[in-house]
């Protein structure tokens, strides 16, 4: 029977050889990562001052052959870093690489950076996905198991695994979704009456931005990104959506020059009464922005979300998102009888077909949305308690 092959990156028996009275050659063979086994030797002036030489080149090629190199034993927060790496130096949109790095800081790193590749099991990727959805939500819990993927992904790819745990997992389980929306056709009015009769909301100048969504249905980055150059014309009546304000640690708030999808870079035609709004912001504005903040500039969107929670904090729609507009502004298109070709089209979600997926040239959109949300929704003033 054969003697078995080296496995990579470790040597067979070191041999040594007297070559004059005061030098030696001490040599073995190296299976190097490439599969190819190759004699490495040095020289020393004792037989075990060359043997020790030998052993210390044999260990720096072992180094540096697997330098990068993911194996059964390297600590998940090793590999997390080579697939964060990865990911900061791919297309992805600045915010996605923002939301994975934020996602493998707060709820991955203490739970299971310091853990070896080859101990993480289904079991313990599923306490992990339960925990952090049972503490801070479902989305977060969407977010740990794409994170997770991707890093154990990585970690195949290396031969470290043979399969990727976080793929056995089931799914995180149907919403339990709600009877009613908090904004839908019977509770617009009543919303939007909440930011009318605050004052804080107009002193965060929130009454416009919550009017705008309901005839827009927008992305809240999105809505924040306009300019009155480029995004609106009063003349044609038109939005035109061409990026997303986002935030980038080092970098602060800056326009994204693409929106979530391609769909998302849309030019619509939205109700009299949002131009309306404009008009008036346009004719009272000293900024560049649409919709800045106090002092003009970019306005985040995380702060805006959570001035807007704040409003409705105590009242029955306590917990309003801005997405909230956005469903209800597909359900009032939906209600008036437009496609759903034609509320994708005006609310910039992906296409619905792959033919439609090709079609680039669409030109103004939304012709049917305008007249569909016509009416301004108006605000109706809270009721008194007591």
């Amino acid at each position: 029977m054969g003697r078995p092959p080296l496995p990579l990156g470790t040597w067979g028996k070191i041999r040594a050889y007297k070559i004059s009275d005061r030098t030696w050659r001490a040599i073995a063979n190296y299976k190097d990562f490439d599969g190819v086994t190759r004699p490495v030797e040095r020289v020393g002036e004792t037989k075990a001052k060359a043997a020790n030489n030998l052993l210390e080149a044999l260990r720096d090629r072992a180094r540096r052959s697997s330098d990068g190199e993911i194996k059964p034993e390297t600590k998940v927060a090793v590999a997390a870093d080579m697939w964060l790496r990865d990911v900061d130096e791919s297309d992805k949109a600045a915010r996605t690489k923002r939301e994975y790095r934020d996602t493998w800081n707060r709820y991955l790193r203490d739970a299971v950076g310091q853990l070896r590749v080859n101990d993480v099991r289904v079991s313990t990727i599923n306490r992990i996905i339960t925990t952090v959805r049972d503490r801070h939500g479902r989305g977060a819990a969407s977010h740990t198991k794409v994170v997770l993927s991707g890093i154990f992904a990585l970690v195949v790819r290396h031969d470290a695994l043979d399969k990727n745990p976080v793929r056995e997992i089931e799914s995180l389980g149907k919403k339990n979704r709600k009877k009613e929306r908090l904004v839908n056709d019977k509770t617009i009015n009543r919303v939007l009456g909440v930011f009318h009769a605050s004052e804080e909301a107009q002193r965060w100048d929130l009454v416009d931005i919550v009017d705008v969504l309901s005839g827009l249905g927008c992305r809240i980055g999105e809505l924040l990104a306009l300019d009155w150059r480029t995004s609106i014309d009063f003349e044609a009546g038109t939005v035109r959506f061409h990026g997303t304000v986002i935030r980038v640690t080092g970098k602060g708030l800056f326009v994204q020059d693409h929106t979530k999808s391609r769909a998302g870079m849309r030019t619509v035609r939205p109700p009299t009464w949002v131009l309306d709004i404009l008009k008036r912001r346009y004719a009272e504005s000293d900024s560049p922005w649409v919709f800045p903040s106090a002092t003009g500039t970019l306005r985040d969107p995380d702060n805006t979300r959570s001035r807007i929670r704040a409003v409705v904090a105590g009242t029955p729609f306590k917990g309003l998102h801005p997405h909230d507009f956005r469903h209800y502004v597909a359900g009032v298109l939906d209600s008036a009888g437009l496609t759903a070709r034609e509320i994708a089209d005006y609310l910039g979600h992906e296409r619905i077909s792959t033919t439609q997926e090709d079609y680039m040239e669409r030109g103004v959109v939304g012709e049917s949305a305008g007249p569909a949300l016509a009416v301004r929704p108006p605000a109706e003033k809270p009721k008194s308690e007591g």
